[in-house]
């Protein structure tokens, strides 16, 4: 299924009219896809995230892992559709490793991620949205506050 799903992203970014079929879960495998150079690097830069004043790039704490910070970025010409490929770099914290990256995907015209916290042992599709503060996320209700830098 997740190779159906690659071969259709890959279709529709290399112009094929092929349908994309696409959910949040198989965003994050499309995501996978991406980073590792299997769509290739010709794809259009999405700017939905751009659309609102509130963007999720940007530098967080976390208040369930004090001391260390969250560094959101997103990946030029790294999009399909609306999904927004992005990682998360995580810089220590109380029970954190030392640093770990993360893939992430936005959508929703910018207002939500998904990050995939598999690579350190936690669930592969967390998702949050954007606010004023920071992220919000909703399995937890946890808010990681945005850093003004």
């Amino acid at each position: 299924d997740n190779d159906r799903t690659t071969e259709n992203i890959t279709n529709r970014i290399h112009g094929d009219e092929t349908k994309m079929s696409m959910n949040r879960r198989n965003a994050v495998t499309a995501f996978a896809a991406l980073t590792t150079g299997l769509l290739g690097s010709n794809t259009k830069v999405n700017a939905a995230s751009k659309k609102s004043n509130l963007t999720f790039e940007g530098k967080y704490t976390d208040p369930n892992h004090p001391g260390g910070s969250r560094i959101v970025r997103i990946l030029p010409e790294k999009s399909v559709g609306n999904y927004q490929l992005a990682e998360v770099e995580g810089i220590g914290g109380r029970y954190e490793p030392k640093s770990y990256v993360l893939p992430a995907v936005i959508f929703n015209d910018g207002r939500s991620i998904i990050i995939d916290f598999g690579p350190k042992g936690g669930p592969r599709d967390f998702e949050g949205v954007i606010n004023k503060k920071g992220i919000k996320f909703l399995s937890d209700d946890n808010l990681w506050p945005k850093i003004k830098e």
